[in-house]
């Protein structure tokens, strides 16, 4: 169900896009959502973005947000000025403050080493083909 505060909802939706001060969303597919507080809940998301975030038991693609809360979710990248996290997986964080247990694919510090390692390994080849 997707309902935001315009009292606009609809049971097992496919949408392109929801913006509202408030949203909630249950067993859906929403292509984009934005609002002040987003709820996600069994749902599938291309992309959310708001002040406080909360993603449960959900797949985003990606989330920013200035709070996110994730459990029990995938999300590929997620971007936030505070994060909590629990048993949930996440491809890409960006955030200075972070709490729970996550399951972090590529974190800043490994971002870090994986552009090293990408630049070392180009030079090296450049390198072996001159010779």
């Amino acid at each position: 169900m997707v309902s935001g505060e315009n009292g606009h909802s609809e049971e097992t939706s496919t949408l392109g896009g929801v913006a509202a001060e408030r949203v909630e969303l249950s067993q859906s597919a929403v292509g984009d959502v934005t609002g002040a507080e987003v709820n996600v809940r069994q749902a599938f998301v291309r992309s959310v973005s708001g002040g406080e975030v909360e993603i449960e038991e959900s797949m985003a693609l990606s989330a920013r947000a200035q709070r996110i809360e994730v459990e029990e979710s995938v999300v590929g990248l997620a971007v936030a000025q505070d994060a909590r996290i629990d048993r949930s997986s996440v491809v890409f964080l960006l955030s200075p403050r972070v709490s729970g247990n996550v399951n972090a694919v590529f974190t800043l510090p490994a971002a870090f080493a994986f552009g090293f390692g990408i630049v070392v390994a180009r030079r090296l080849t450049g390198w072996l083909r001159r010779r």
